[in-house]
């Protein structure tokens, strides 16, 4: 099959052929016309199998090697009229075979944790949709860093069962060329805690494309920090290898640049995380089995904690989190479902060994259901969806899942006091855990009795930051990239 890096291939092949019959009368005669036959018989070769015999190019094609044959035998007058017309007729040859060779792409999906595939999901979909598109989902394998070893981990088999897997070990770069690598992960020999094999780092894969796609695991969150600390992924030197960065709202464009990310690399798109929590969540409230026995009948709060929080606050992020656990202790409607970060463990374990201990006590009481901890319920899933769709109001940090909580239009508590300036989105819309004028205990108290007076100020929030929060953005992405491609290609044969 003919996809469209092996189009363009062929097709400049054959205008660098109609550059070298200028030098046929060169002193190196022999030697053009040996060149050019190569090239003519490669093209002719390639299309074997694409094309039907009867196509008048391939008419063409033996025609232009036999008079370079004649040429070379210095059987016909090699005239200023003749190269003329000769180059006239490889320019047809390059014309029919754009219109001949059909737009056909062949793309590579290379995620490489099952947990973050939502990122490139509905783009994924979308393509394997596409007639004119071979769509490939290749899971790269990594490396867990902790202080005392490196684990390497390869999570393909965890992918759902509808989605074909191909083994990163049967798909070779160099043979496949694709059209279009996406990948979710950038930070190369930059990421300090989970790290992708060597073969996979961004520098490498841009060998073998011409349109290496950036899509972010992660949502940049609404939060404002200081100094933009939040965009230094822009900063990296792994950036300079990507042709496309997908970022969710201009907010994140408008940082990228400042670090000096170009700015026609950069499409506002949305993500395909916000399409995935659209689709779940659009129909409201939904338990699964699983979780029933302690959530149904309840109103359900939703606790994130990141990867670095009990790092950054190993002793009052456990107080934190055991205060967030009272409200299922003593309202007896109310249930939690707590979600650690899938790289928190590791994370504990670099940085701060001495609180490992008492992190895997408290999963391991709540998994044992103690009765320390009624109506609490783990979740350690590869999917946050049940998640946050089990849930009636989510409690975290301004970070990714948060934003991603906002196409629910449900209610949000943030870990911390009030934000004002620091958000990009109207803090009055937001509840506070640490507010002094409306604690932790009165906001659930309120909220689990159906007193929510913050409702209206979020209704349609995330589209106020964040672009195609309708479900539509990886589609959109697909359309965009798709045309990128296609158009750039194109530019080449003009």
């Amino acid at each position: 099959m003919i996809f469209l890096k092996k189009k363009r291939r062929l097709l400049n092949l054959l205008k660098t052929t109609v550059q070298m019959i200028d030098l046929i009368k060169s002193k190196n005669q022999s030697e053009v016309i040996n060149n050019c036959q190569e090239a003519i018989k490669t093209i002719a070769d390639s299309l074997g199998d694409e094309l039907a015999e009867s196509e008048t190019v391939f008419n063409d094609l033996q025609t232009m090697y036999d008079l370079l044959t004649l040429i070379d035998q210095q059987q016909v007058d090699l005239t200023s009229e003749l190269i003329f017309k000769m180059k006239q007729l490889l320019v047809l040859i390059v014309d029919k075979l754009d219109k001949l060779i059909p737009v056909k792409l062949n793309i590579a999906f290379m995620p490489y944790k099952v947990t973050m595939w939502d990122s490139l999901a509905s783009i994924y979909e979308v393509a394997k949709q596409d007639p004119d598109c071979t769509a490939k989902v290749i899971p790269i394998p990594y490396y867990e860093i902790a202080a005392d070893k490196t684990t390497t981990v390869y999570e393909g088999d965890l992918f759902p069962n509808d989605i074909p897997i191909v083994p990163y070990d049967e798909y070779d770069l160099a043979s496949e060329e694709p059209d279009i690598i996406f990948i979710h992960n950038a930070y190369d020999q930059y990421n300090t805690i989970t790290q992708v094999d060597k073969r996979f780092f961004t520098a490498n894969l841009k060998k073998y494309t011409d349109m290496l796609v950036y899509v972010p695991y992660h949502i940049t969150g609404f939060g404002k920090l200081k100094g933009d600390s939040q965009y230094v992924t822009y900063a990296i030197h792994t950036i300079d290898n990507i042709d496309k960065i997908v970022v969710a709202g201009q907010f994140v464009k408008n940082a990228a640049i400042k670090y000096g990310v170009s700015e026609e690399k950069i499409l506002v798109l949305g993500s395909p995380k916000m399409d995935a929590v659209y689709q779940v969540t659009k129909n409201g409230k939904k338990i699964p089995e699983k979780w029933k026995k302690k959530l149904k009948g309840k109103f359900v709060f939703a606790l994130d904690t990141n990867c670095m929080y009990l790092v950054n606050h190993p002793f009052a992020g456990f107080s934190y989190i055991e205060q967030v656990f009272d409200v299922a202790r003593m309202i007896s409607n109310c249930a939690v479902i707590w979600r650690p970060h899938p790289l928190s463990r590791i994370s504990i374990a670099h940085y701060v060994p001495q609180m490992l201990k008492q992190y895997d006590g408290l999963l391991e009481k709540i998994k044992n259901n103690s009765n320390e901890y009624p109506n609490v319920v783990l979740d350690e899933s590869p999917e946050y969806l049940s998640f946050l769709n089990a849930s009636d109001a989510y409690i975290s940090e301004a970070n990714s899942l948060s934003a991603l909580y906002t196409v629910t239009e449900r209610p949000i508590i943030f870990a911390y006091g009030e934000l004002k300036d620091a958000l990009w989105l109207p803090d009055e819309a937001f509840y506070h855990f640490y507010d002094p004028n409306y604690p932790w205990y009165k906001i659930a108290q309120n909220l689990v009795n159906g007193k929510d007076p913050k409702k209206k100020l979020r209704h349609n929030l995330a589209s106020r930051i964040y672009s195609y929060t309708d479900g539509t953005s990886g589609k959109t992405i697909y359309q965009e990239i798709k045309k990128e491609t296609i158009l750039k290609t194109t530019g080449e044969f003009k």
